[in-house]
């Protein structure tokens, strides 16, 4: 596993072992199946061997799920509950501790932050863009999401967002900035979410 080091927090800092004896819930191959499309996308952009940072893992489904499709998994997740079942769940180490103060030698070939964005405020959501992006290597891809109408980071507008999921040319000169750019975007359901609330979902490219 490359080097990776976590800055300063008030919370545990280190990589959880492998915990066979913590009772974990488990995701449903229903649900797993329902998110097939969305695990499709990246994994059309990335190849097996890829090292691949789950930020923000929860429970570590979607890792273990990568992990068995042949990528080279890390995981970080803020909470230390969640994480000790991530690394029951995917059984991978997991580095608990604040996203926003983690730092690796190697940059990332991709990363996948699902649900990330929308546990943070919108004034906090430009930040996180901003570090995960410093975590990428050139060519690599961040995939997030974000609720239908809701902007990426501030300024917000008054009218929200089409139901096309259209990036607005504001929104594409902040990513810009940070040299990521749009390679696909679209509107879906974000299981095991209620399917009538929609999302907006982005693969986005790191360029030099």
């Amino acid at each position: 596993m490359r080097d990776l080091a976590l800055g300063p927090s008030p919370c545990y800092h280190g990589f959880l072992p492998y915990y066979p004896e913590l009772p974990m819930s488990p995701a449903t191959p229903l649900v797993l199946s329902a998110r097939a499309p969305l695990y499709h996308c990246i994994c059309q952009v990335l190849t097996p061997g890829a090292h691949l940072l789950d930020a923000g893992c929860g429970e570590g489904e979607d890792a273990r799920h990568f992990q068995q499709s042949g990528y080279v998994v890390s995981a970080i997740e803020l909470d230390l509950a969640m994480a000790r079942r991530a690394s029951r769940h995917g059984d991978l180490p997991v580095r608990v501790g604040d996203i926003s103060t983690l730092h690796t030698v190697v940059p990332f070939d991709g990363i996948w932050a699902c649900d990330l964005l929308p546990c943070l405020p919108a004034s906090q959501r430009f930040a996180m863009l901003a570090k995960l992006a410093s975590l990428l290597k050139t060519g690599g891809i961040l995939y997030c999401n974000v609720p239908q109408g809701e902007r990426l980071a501030p300024p917000e507008e008054t009218d929200p967002l089409d139901t096309e999921a259209s990036m607005a040319a504001d929104e594409l000169e902040m990513l810009a900035s940070l040299s990521l750019h749009l390679v696909r975007q679209w509107q879906a359901p974000l299981p095991p979410k209620p399917a009538t609330q929609a999302w907006r979902h982005l693969l986005l490219r790191k360029g030099s």
